[in-house]
């Protein structure tokens, strides 16, 4: 039976409450930071130990517990926890060895250089566990198995409301809002409606445009939902070197919203139409009015199963617990079948 390890962030939430109750049960939420400076030293210092720092409690003491309870015959998927020491923590108290990684992030972080990154993956690698990656040039370049980017069904929270705005987004800026802008002002000039939110940098100024709405604090995801139904169109910017899907596309298919999107990675999808995805840089920019006006095409039947999570978890229901074999599939690089190995 497959147990998850979960970071606490409000999309992982939103992706969980998608379970099955039974699942559900079989679910960790990891907890969040504690700041302090005693404390981030000694979790470090009980992260790099062989052993477990003697009267040191890294964690609450019922989540430690309910980790080490985990079946030693389970499997376990940690989702999106990459945090060094908190994963050597885990580690040490898992007694089960079929442990899987799900990074949401690219390798090549923006915020990080790439031998800080390739540091962390050797890492990562070393504690036994196998990784899994949503990225394919991350899975080529680093050795990682790929994966499917996740969602979940909508179906219940899609509501067929009004447009009042042509083209959305919301985000962090990651070093995204010269896009931003270059493409939101000949769009409000051409007398289309976008609603372009961006989430700044901290310390960073940035210079007036009403193309770019500046926001003081991070969206919730029942007010971006909410936008979503109310919008179009949603736009997508990618982060550099990132050429896997990113939960934007995915939010535009399960909301069935047309999609402009940087990343031409969306041309190999099998069920492709360019009435329902628009490149910014390869398609003819005085098409877009077209491209909004165009009537939605359907998706094929069961093509967003995949992606959903109820689905998608299945596939580390029986993770790896030779290594051999798995390091054969990570320097091929495909997508996993429901047996990782």
């Amino acid at each position: 039976m497959l147990h998850i390890i979960a970071n606490a962030f409000t999309l992982t939430e939103f992706l969980l409450d998608s379970l099955p109750a039974e699942q559900r049960s079989r679910v960790l939420v990891h907890p969040r930071r504690i700041k302090g400076v005693a404390y981030s030293l000694l979790k470090a210092a009980d992260a790099w130990l062989p052993f477990r720092l003697p009267g040191f409690r890294p964690f609450p003491q019922p989540y430690l517990q309910a980790v080490q309870d985990i079946p030693a015959d389970a499997s376990v998927l940690i989702f999106g926890i990459e945090n060094i020491k908190d994963l050597r923590i885990l580690r040490k108290h898992l007694r089960t060895r079929r442990v899987a990684v799900f990074t949401w992030n690219p390798v090549i972080d923006y915020r990080q250089n790439h031998g800080v990154r390739r540091l962390h993956i050797r890492q990562l690698k070393g504690l036994g566990f196998e990784v899994f990656t949503f990225d394919p040039q991350d899975a080529r370049r680093y050795g990682l198995t790929l994966t499917q980017q996740v969602y979940r069904r909508v179906d219940a929270l899609r509501q067929p409301l009004p447009a009042a705005w042509d083209i959305y987004f919301v985000g962090q800026d990651k070093n995204r809002f010269e896009t931003l802008r270059a493409l939101g002002e000949p769009w409000q000039a051409a007398g289309l409606r976008t609603r372009l939110q961006m989430v700044p940098e901290p310390g960073r100024s940035y210079p007036p445009t009403s193309a770019v709405e500046i926001l003081t604090h991070p969206l919730d995801y029942q007010a971006n939902m909410e936008a979503i139904n109310r919008s179009r169109c949603l736009l997508e910017i990618t982060q550099a070197n990132q050429s896997g899907l990113t939960v934007r596309c995915l939010e535009s298919l399960f909301f069935d919203k047309k999609l402009i999107t940087s990343n031409p990675a969306v041309k190999d999808l099998p069920f492709y139409h360019p009435a329902r995805f628009f490149v910014v840089g390869e398609d003819d920019a005085n098409g877009l009015m077209d491209f909004l006006d165009a009537p939605l095409p359907a998706l094929p039947d069961g093509a967003l199963e995949p992606y959903d999570f109820a689905h998608w978890v299945q596939q580390f229901d029986a993770a790896p617990s030779c290594r051999e074999p798995c390091d054969r599939q990570h320097r091929t690089a495909r997508v996993p079948s429901a047996h990782p190995c």
